[in-house]
């Protein structure tokens, strides 16, 4: 049998589903898709795409954490949808 809490509905996970979802695609542009002015600061760019890079620091860095927010975004968004369902 479901439970009904007494919960206030707010956009609050909705703001932080939408900062962590900006977040995740600057760390993605960043990490995949460095500007020339990125690349110039950080030379080694990993070869493949696909790849975290164990050795490149600055680009496994940004493609772990969009990673890491895209999710967190996601979740977000859900408990959003959940708690103001009518």
């Amino acid at each position: 049998m479901a439970r009904n809490f007494d919960t206030q509905k707010n956009k609050e996970p909705l703001y932080w589903a939408i900062g962590l979802l900006v977040l995740a695609l600057w760390c993605a542009h960043d990490g995949w898709f460095p500007s020339e002015s990125t690349l110039e600061k950080y030379p080694e760019f990993p070869s493949s795409t696909v790849s975290l890079g164990l050795e490149y620091e600055f680009y496994r860095f940004n493609r772990v954490t969009a990673l890491i927010t895209g999710i967190a975004s996601a979740v977000m968004a859900g408990v959003f949808v959940v708690i103001n369902r009518p």
